[in-house]
């Protein structure tokens, strides 16, 4: 009910509208102000000289058609890289790859027991956990215990087959 009120609301502001567009106020104003712009014309009208003065700036305007294309030409951002340097290229060709390297070992020395007439067992940490190890053992998959000499156990990383040695500073 609401919405139908509005919609005459509106119809009948736009017909008040319409109505006074075409209707006009009957002022003599607007006929006044188009004899005084008629009458300023004719009192300002530019000489024959003042007319060729002014072609003559505006031809400095026009753009060449070349310019004009230029305008117009497809454009790319897209900047090619330099070429690599030579030098470094034949460098680069006779470069042999360096041969891979084990990683520092992960386990620490902690200690050592041994029986009377039995191997020795290590105990070695990584983290948190503590692994007790003979000679000949596997540590995680990667790891071999191969020998004990001067203090030192030798461990031998599988994947390379590189050996490496941990002090332990102990001769049991």
């Amino acid at each position: 009910m609401q919405l139908s009120l509005r919609i005459k609301l509106l119809t009948g502001a736009a017909a008040m509208v319409g109505a006074y567009v075409l209707l006009g106020t009957g002022d003599p104003e607007p006929v006044a102000a188009k004899e005084r712009v008629r009458n300023h014309a004719e009192r300002s009208a530019p000489s024959a000289s003042g007319i060729r003065r002014s072609f003559a700036t505006l031809e400095k305007r026009v753009v060449a058609a070349t310019a004009a294309e230029a305008l117009f030409a497809p454009h790319s951002w897209y900047v090619a890289p330099p070429p690599p340097p030579t030098a470094a290229l034949e460098a680069a060709k006779e470069a042999v790859p360096a041969k891979p390297v084990a990683p520092p070992l992960p386990y620490a020395y902690m200690g050592s027991y041994a029986q009377d007439g039995a191997g020795p067992v290590f105990f070695l940490t990584r983290g948190d956990r503590v692994y007790d190890v003979h000679i000949g053992d596997i540590l995680d998959g990667t790891y071999s215990v191969d020998a004990f000499a001067n203090g030192q156990l030798t461990l031998t990383y599988k994947p390379l087959n590189q050996q490496q040695q941990l002090t332990t500073g102990a001769t049991p």
